[in-house]
């Protein structure tokens, strides 16, 4: 069974393996290290940050699974708050996140305020408050963190917020048409 046969799993350091090395240029914590673990495997064309992908992230004592993009770059916003007001890309965004958030949260909201030009009152005006759209769950590290289960795991979790993933890829294809 296959969730998203494009995706992109480059086993270095930046590339699907988040660096262990912390910026601590402008922090008053000096720790060099991170003490997580975080993994992005992405599907599409161009810079992995513009792609929708699954994220694995192991920071004891819980275990963080999402799908998603973590905030949209100005192209890629632009098209996501046209694609909401959209009367069928908009209802597609709605069904899937709904399908989604029965088990799992949606984003994180970050704007107070819909964006100029576009109507407080419209249906899905909620969805124009992100500027990144995720699906994830925390939970504490299940015993399948310890054996090749995971993967399995991990894989059942990703299959159930794939609506989300999906709706985004078509999303980032509508950007590259343009």
């Amino acid at each position: 069974m296959e969730i998203a046969p494009g995706v992109i799993a480059e086993p270095r350091v930046n590339g699907s393996i988040f660096r262990i090395y912390r910026d601590t240029r402008f922090s008053r914590d000096k720790t060099p290290y991170k003490t997580h673990l975080g993994i992005f495997m992405w599907e599409g064309e161009g810079p992995r940050v513009e792609c929708p992908g699954f994220y694995f992230h192991l920071e004891p004592p819980n275990l963080l699974l999402g799908v998603g993009i973590h905030i949209f770059s100005k192209p890629l916003l632009e098209e996501y708050r046209n694609s909401v007001v959209h009367p069928g890309h908009g209802q597609a965004l709605v069904t899937a996140a709904m399908k989604v958030s029965e088990r799992y949260n949606i984003g994180e909201l970050h704007y107070k305020k819909v964006p100029r030009g576009f109507d407080k009152d419209h249906q899905f005006a909620q969805f124009l408050l992100y500027n990144g759209l995720t699906a994830w769950m925390q939970t504490p590290i299940p015993e399948e963190v310890y054996s090749e289960r995971i993967v399995d795991h991990c894989f059942e979790v990703f299959e159930e917020m794939a609506p989300l993933h999906y709706w985004l890829r078509e999303m980032i294809k509508r950007v590259d048409r343009n």
